[in-house]
């Protein structure tokens, strides 16, 4: 079963999302509305760190949801982004695949926790925003 946590700093203007395990279509809706619910919450230009640690590739209808829930954060005005990896290369791969096109991938760097990728956000230098 996966998970999908995901919360929103107003403070900084950042979402933060964790997804973990092998993602089935049930557990597409809650995700798709918690994430709906904190996007509602953020100023465009946020930034966003997406913990890809412990993420499996999923089903077909979850990986298009990966991809619709993209599309989310793009219309809701993503400014830069990181990517927490582990050692499940192939759950970073398949989030890549399903996003490509979606996000400019200039904008986006790549951290192994956290607090990492905060200190890549938080010294992202201004004339290289996404």
């Amino acid at each position: 079963m996966g998970s999908f946590e995901c919360r929103a700093d107003q403070n900084k203007n950042r979402l933060y999302i964790a997804l973990a395990g092998f993602f089935r279509g049930r557990d597409v809706d809650p995700a798709m509305e918690e994430l709906a619910a904190a996007l509602a919450t953020l100023r465009p230009q946020f930034d966003v760190v997406t913990d890809l640690s412990e993420f499996v590739p999923g089903a077909p209808g979850a990986a298009e949801a990966l991809r619709r829930g993209g599309e989310m954060v793009k219309a809701r005005g993503r400014r830069n982004a990181v990517r927490i990896t582990g050692g499940l290369m192939t759950g970073l791969m398949q989030f890549q695949r399903l996003l490509r096109g979606v996000f400019d991938e200039d904008s986006v760097r790549f951290a192994k926790s956290t607090a990492a990728a905060d200190s890549i956000l938080d010294n992202w230098p201004a004339d290289r925003d996404g």
